[in-house]
């Protein structure tokens, strides 16, 4: 597509925009097609992350209403999104990652930087409406069932083949927020965090954004025995993202725990993830919440770079009885040095 045709389509597309979202028959029609469900609280569900303690929950209250930032009225929660959150979700998701596919050098001048910027900002702006439909689309697939009715559970696969239980569950995607309805709109939301869990066949793939991508790769992988062993399927976490302005507030430690209780309650004991190795704070949240790397990596001639990306799991079943374990052991070796001191 050539610069000119560019520019031409960027510029339909603002018009188009612009005309839906200024012209009040639009306006009025979505606002009465929006359902009454819209950023459902955790908290309407029996969410076992909620019941721990102060410390535990690191910046949310019993509520999962968030604590830090406490000039933010109304409050952020923690909330299941529905079908009509994903755009504002997927608009969030893509500006946390980034989508821009140039950047300037810092070798050119301010010259060369005003001739060739205009250029590079369209193309970045080209980039950034595919990687919107492609993220939002794919969160539209991933999450068909579970925005039916809202819930917690995992997807059922009783007396499914393994076909059929692959496919609910690529269906049954469940993707927090911490988000609250968006000042002066009343059809968008405002995200400062976001996070997935789904089930995943644990062979180390990193899943497409469309589930069927994902079985048409491991059925090529399977032609030429690349990491056709695992079949099990397992919580898998991802898409973690938080807000630059709430990072360092431990929001992205408190949902990684959140979703750990959310796979117990799935009657599972290990989540598995992906996670960029270069990206030193990510890899640091995880491996500080006992994630570890699994040493296992997708490997078919075509992965490329994916190959560098680590696979981390961690055992989360136990962790409140390991818990109390280690607050018991240490309670009787407090008893035994009070023993030793009064002898």
């Amino acid at each position: 597509m050539s610069i000119t045709q560019t520019i031409l389509l960027l510029t339909l597309v603002q018009c188009i925009f612009s005309f839906i979202g200024n012209n009040p028959r639009f306006a009025r029609r979505r606002r009465e097609s929006q359902r009454a469900l819209h950023l459902v609280p955790i908290r309407n569900f029996d969410c076992t992350f909620l019941k721990e303690s102060d410390d535990y929950r690191c910046c949310f209250d019993c509520n999962g209403t968030l604590q830090v930032g406490s000039g933010d009225t109304p409050p952020y929660e923690l909330c299941l999104v529905q079908e009509e959150d994903l755009p504002d979700v997927a608009r969030f998701v893509v500006n946390a990652f980034g989508a821009d596919v140039i950047s300037l050098s810092k070798d050119f001048n301010r010259f060369e930087q005003a001739l060739v910027k205009p250029t590079i900002g369209l193309l970045n702006a080209y980039s950034g409406i595919i990687a919107y439909a492609e993220v939002l689309s794919g969160m539209q697939s991933r999450t068909r069932d579970r925005i039916k009715s809202p819930n917690l559970d995992p997807p059922d696969l009783s007396g499914k083949t393994r076909e059929e239980k692959l496919q609910a569950a690529a269906r049954s995607s469940l993707i927090l927020a911490v988000g609250r309805r968006s000042q002066g709109s009343d059809w968008h939301i405002d995200v400062v965090a976001s996070v997935e869990l789904r089930l995943e066949p644990c062979d180390a793939k990193i899943p497409f954004s469309f589930p069927l991508l994902d079985r048409i790769e491991r059925r090529l992988a399977s032609l030429v025995g690349v990491n056709n062993t695992a079949r099990s399927l397992r919580p898998y976490l991802s898409n973690l993202c938080v807000d630059q302005s709430y990072r360092g507030k431990q929001l992205g430690k408190a949902l990684v725990r959140c979703l750990e209780g959310i796979t117990t309650s799935w009657g599972y004991s290990k989540l598995f993830l992906h996670v960029d190795l270069e990206n030193d704070a990510a890899r640091k949240l995880y491996q500080n919440s006992g994630y570890k790397d699994v040493g296992k990596r997708w490997t078919p001639f075509w992965a490329g770079p994916a190959t560098k990306i680590g696979y981390f799991v961690k055992k989360v079943a136990n962790t409140k009885k390991e818990n109390k374990k280690k607050a018991s052991s240490k309670l009787d070796n407090a008893r035994v040095g009070k023993t030793e001191n009064l002898r």
